[in-house]
Parts: C-alpha cells; structure tokens; sequence
C-alpha cells in the first residue's frame, strides 16, 4: 500500500462564496460588482499606459490622444480574463518586459492620414487602434497568457502635407512669436493748448504781481511860467497761489516684475492724464483755491462794430477778431485754435461767382488744429498775456499706502504745480466764440 505524502490535517481551511467562513465579515473574495469594478479600473490603467507612451515620444499630439478612448479599450479587452488584465497592468512594475512602450515604439509611426494607396477616408487615431487590436486580437492575448508572440506595426497616420492649420497645436507657441517692443498709444485728443502756451518757472508758492492803474492828467504844450500839467496814477496787486494737478496708479508687485517695460507705460500714462487735465482745465475750468481760471473764461466775445461784408466766411470771422484785438490796443502774435471739422471747411471753401477754390487772404494768426475746441467754435488769443509758470515740475514717485506692503500693491504718483496769472489790464486779449455769431455781427446790411 502507497501512503500518501500529503497530509490535509493540518491544511488551512478554504472559503468561498459556496463555503462561507463562520466570520462571514471577513470573507477574502470579491462580489460580482467589485470584480466588474476591478476591470473597468485596470483596462483604464492600460489605456492610460499606452497612449502616455505615445503622448511621451511625440508620436501623437495631446489633444488627439485624448481620442483613444476607454470605451475602445473595453471593448478590445472584455474577452481576457481577470488575471490577464492584472499581469498586463502591473508589466512596468514587477520588471518584466515594457509591452507598452514595445508596442508604442513599434507602432506610432507618422504617416499621412490617407490610406496609402486605398484611396479611403482617413480613419481616426480611435479607429485606427482599435483595426490595430482587431488584426493582433490573438497575439495580444497570447502575450497576456505569457507566451511570446509578435505583433503587427501600429501605424498612427498623420496630415500629408503637412500645413500650419493640421500641423499646430494649441499651446505649442508655433511659429515662435516675436514681441514688438513699445506699446501702441490710445488715440484720443492730445493737450494741444498746454504745448502751445509759453511757460516760465517761478521759485515760489505764491507770487504777487503788480498793475498800474486809473491813469489820471496829460502832458501839455506849455508857455514859460505856466506850471506843468499834473498827472497820476495808482499802483494795484494781484496774487497768483500755486495749483498742484496730480494723478495716481495702484499697480501689483508681481504685474512690474512679470513685464518689462510696465513700469514705463505707467508713468506714460500718468504724464498724459495730468497734461490733459492741465490742459482741459487751463482752456475752460472755473478759478477756485485749487483751480486756475481757463482762457476762456477770461475770454470776450466778438463785439467789434464797423467791419463788414457780404457772404462772410470763417476766414472773414478770424480777421475780423484780429481787428478787435488791435482796436483795442492790443499787440502781439495771435493764435487761433479751431476744430479740424471747421480748419476742414475752411480750406474747402469756394469762390461764390465762379465755384473755383477760394484763394484765402492771410488773416494774421497762426491757426492750430485742436480737437479740445467743439465743432463751431474759435478761441483767438494774444498767448503773451495768458501766463503760466511752474513752480514744482511734473514728478512721478513710487510708494507704498494704507496696507500696500502687505497685499504686494504699489502706488505711483504723477503731479506738478503750476502757477496761471492774468493782468487785468488785458482784459480783451482773448476771443472765444461761434464762427456762427461773428460772421452774423460782420454781415453787411
């Protein structure tokens, strides 16, 4: 009699779903849903393997991996048992042989996406995986049961010819750029009057300027013994206070760090918002304690009597101002600023008899185009009596306020003081009105 070896006294018992343990909490087998679950997460584990191999050498840009779907994976892989699966998912991590860069490297070559020679419509990179896996179902499955086998090239095909719109993908920054330096400037009306006004410096917060005034008596022809005629006249002042125009900008540490030359446009931008606002404001602002008093609300209207002509054009109005000015004693260059709409028509003005272009007579001022000048409206102006002087120039300063240190904020100030003075003694040096309503008043009757 052969005795047996095998001794099964001793054997650890076995349990199973037909033979529970009397601890049945703590049972070592999988439910039917925890093993369908198992299947799902390791034909993803594979395909996420295969098309990061194909991802990672270039062969397929990152957007058309994404087209390799799971579904494809499932469908190939639903025939091979469990075990099968799990050895194919954990191949990279025991040592043994990397089917999935095999196959990648085998497989993803580029070519074109036509057929070559079939003349069919290209299939996608899912379609193409998945006629790859149909044509090497049975190798596939050969390798998972560990028995060598070879496999077919997969051939990931590709546009031919290549051309920037199927050959660019997003994000790939292709072709390199190249950033223009500079920053291209907003378009928008400039500080036209501000540059033309002439400007002195001064040293002083407030300055005092003195007129002569109420002129009494005159000279006369005398005889001997006859006493001399008398005259007189009174002496007055006037205060000019400093005013500060200032604009600020609360930019973030990381916005100067990250771009070069933000720093630069800032401060550009600083520099026009306070000549602008200079300027608007030394044409039109009312005088307060912080504002200076605009030229235009130093300005007269046209009054001048005894010019006239028939079918008076804006020309006729500009020369007609300058009449008054000197009719009124008043000497010096004259300066007209106008609406390119109105300089437009002016200069498109015709001859009334004959149509042809009318030959303008020179009207004595300087016409400057000014977009800050309404449409229908001139302001003429002897500029030597409008005084502007700076006290304090345009200044940028950088800074911190309030909590700006702790939320990585800056703050950065443009300003100036300027000081703007008028004598009244020129009262009339300057002409703010329509072209409408002097070339009514020069009309002739």
């Amino acid at each position: 009699m052969i005795k047996s070896h095998l001794h099964f006294g001793n054997a650890p018992k076995v349990y199973s779903r037909r033979f529970p343990s009397p601890n049945y909490a703590t049972r070592a087998y999988k439910t039917d849903a925890e093993l369908s679950q198992e299947r799902t997460a390791l034909i993803s584990e594979i395909q996420t393997k295969f098309t990061t191999e194909l991802e990672q050498r270039g062969y397929v840009a990152k957007d058309k991996v994404e087209e390799i779907s799971k579904e494809t994976f499932s469908a190939q892989f639903k025939d091979i048992p469990l075990e099968g699966l799990r050895a194919l998912a954990k191949l990279d991590a025991d040592g043994s042989p990397e089917i999935m860069k095999t196959l990648a490297t085998q497989g993803a070559k580029i070519l074109e996406l036509e057929n070559r020679g079939g003349g069919k419509e290209s299939l996608s990179i899912r379609a193409q995986v998945k006629e790859w896996a149909e044509r090497n179902k049975e190798a596939i499955t050969t390798i998972v049961g560990g028995t060598k086998a070879n496999l077919t090239p997969l051939e990931i095909r590709v546009n031919s010819p290549m051309t920037p719109s199927n050959t660019y993908s997003a994000g790939t920054y292709l072709p390199f750029p190249e950033l223009l330096p500079g920053i291209n400037e907003i378009v928008r009306p400039q500080p036209t009057f501000w540059d033309y006004i002439k400007k002195g410096s001064r040293n002083s917060a407030a300055i005092v300027f003195l007129n002569k005034t109420t002129p009494l008596g005159a000279a006369g022809f005398i005889g001997p013994g006859v006493a001399k005629p008398g005259i007189s006249f009174q002496i007055e002042s006037q205060t000019s206070a400093a005013k500060k125009i200032a604009a600020s900008e609360k930019v973030a540490v990381e916005i100067l760090q990250d771009i070069d030359g933000f720093a630069t446009w800032l401060e550009q931008e600083l520099s026009y918002q306070v000549r602008q606002k200079a300027n608007l404001t030394l044409m039109s602002g009312a005088v307060s304690s912080t504002s200076p008093a605009g030229i235009q609300t130093l300005s007269v209207t046209f009054t001048q009597t005894g010019i006239a002509t028939t079918n008076p054009n804006n020309w006729d109005a500009l020369i007609a101002c300058v009449a008054q000015l000197r009719a009124g004693n008043l000497m010096g260059n004259v300066t007209a600023f106008v609406n390119p709409i109105d300089y437009a028509n002016m200069k498109l003005t015709k001859a009334i008899s004959q149509g042809q272009p009318f030959i303008a007579p020179d009207p004595g001022v300087k016409i400057v185009e000014d977009n800050n000048i309404p449409v229908g409206y001139v302001q003429v102006a002897i500029l030597d009596y409008y005084k502007v002087d700076i006290y304090k120039g345009y200044t940028v300063a950088y800074g911190w306020e309030n909590d700006d240190f702790t939320k990585n904020l800056i703050t950065v100030i443009g300003e100036m003081r300027i000081h703007q003075y008028f004598s009244t003694n020129y009262t009339g040096a300057f002409i703010y009105d329509t072209f409408a309503n002097i070339k009514t008043a020069i009309t002739a009757v």
